[in-house]
């Protein structure tokens, strides 16, 4: 309910709701769905970011190395299967790299993650 009420107040506040974050695209914050608003799009910076994604997956220049970071694998298991036969070197870091740890070496990671 309290939800509902903040998204309400933001979409009162234009008539077109940008995103350009796209680190942050795929959250469900109050601030990124731009729920309410009759019009939503995405922004130049996602289009830059999206462009750049393309141009690495359909002509790479080589070497290509992905650096990922992270706290859940699982958000991005899938990402990370499509890019294994694209690239030359991937480097995990951020929490992620916990959980290869865990698999690969054995290494206690706790439960937080």
């Amino acid at each position: 309910e309290d939800v509902a009420a903040f998204r309400g107040s933001l979409a009162k506040l234009a008539d077109v709701y940008v995103c350009d974050a796209f680190g942050t695209a795929h959250r469900g914050h109050s601030s990124m769905v731009g729920e309410g608003f009759p019009v939503r799009a995405s922004g130049f910076l996602v289009a830059k970011e999206l462009n750049a994604f393309a141009k690495v997956l359909d002509k790479p220049a080589r070497p290509v190395f992905a650096i990922l970071g992270g706290a859940k694998v699982s958000d991005k298991i899938l990402l990370i299967d499509n890019l294994l036969d694209k690239v030359d070197k991937m480097i995990i870091g951020g929490g992620m790299a916990f959980t290869f740890q865990k698999v690969l070496k054995g290494m206690d990671i706790g439960g937080s993650l």
